[in-house]
Order: C-alpha cells, then structure tokens, then sequence
C-alpha cells in the first residue's frame, strides 16, 4: 500500500531571493490603477527565510489522496513540515501510524479536570472519509507540524 504522502528533506544552502511588487494585490473591491514605476520593484523577499525556520529540522511532503479537501490541502500539494514543534489543537500534522504516514488536522482530548492527554483525533476534512483515532495502544508517532502548503493555481 503506497503511503498517503512522501518526505523529502531540504538540503539546498542557498538562498531564493526574488522581487516582491510593492504594491498590495487586491482579492475584491475596486480602486485606482496603480503606478506604472511598479513595473520595476525594488523590494525582494527571501523565499527560504519565509517559508524555513530551521533548515536542520524541516522536510517537505507530496501529499497523495483528498482527505483535508474541505482546507485546501489537494492531492498533489507541497508540505512544509516542521519537526519539533508542539502541535496545539486543529493544527496540521504528520504522524506516523502503523507504518505510513499521514497529514490530518489534530484534535486532542484530555481526561476530565487533567492536562494529560486522553486520545487523539486525526481529522479528515472530506465527508467521505473518517477520521482515526489515537490511543495509548496504537502505533503512533508525531512526526510534525505543517507550516505552509504550496499548490498549483
């Protein structure tokens, strides 16, 4: 059985400087035209800087099937996973369970009156898929937090 997504670890030391339009791009609404001087922008952004914060610990993912549909995650889309970062509630991570790896939204549950965990809901955002779910007795580990997801428009 193919896993729903495949790691892949950075390991470019360079930078991705590009230029950056200093205008705002508007989603909605009307206004003037901008200036024709923005044909030329001064003002670059480092694409790694942006989007990495410790290259050591970060991977990428190819995600593979359509289960987190209803938040924008497509099949085929590009994780940035950052390990070593706590998850909290509603987040998205990577875990490993029972030998594959999967990307769902986290939801904890904690015993009553306690701040120690229960069980875990992965939750799947597609009405035609369920959601798994985590106990002390599957074989689970947290891989790590997605921090950005780059797809195709």
């Amino acid at each position: 059985m193919k896993s729903p997504i495949q790691l892949l670890k950075f390991t470019d030391d360079d930078n991705i400087i590009i230029p950056v339009l200093p205008a705002k791009v508007k989603a909605g609404g009307y206004g003037s035209f901008e200036s024709p001087a923005l044909d030329f922008p001064e003002d670059t952004i480092d694409l790694l800087k942006l989007l990495i914060k410790d290259k050591e610990t970060v991977f990428f993912a190819f995600v593979t099937g359509d289960s987190l549909n209803g938040i924008g995650v497509f099949d085929g889309d590009i994780l940035i996973i950052q390990k070593g970062m706590l998850p909290k509630e509603n987040d998205v991570i990577i875990v490993f369970l029972d030998g594959e790896f999967y990307v769902k939204k986290y939801r904890p549950s904690f015993k009553e009156n306690s701040s120690s965990l229960e069980s875990i809901t992965l939750k799947s955002e597609n009405p035609e898929y369920s959601d798994l779910y985590i106990s002390s007795n599957s074989d689970f580990t947290y891989w790590g937090r997605c921090t950005w997801n780059l797809h195709k428009l």
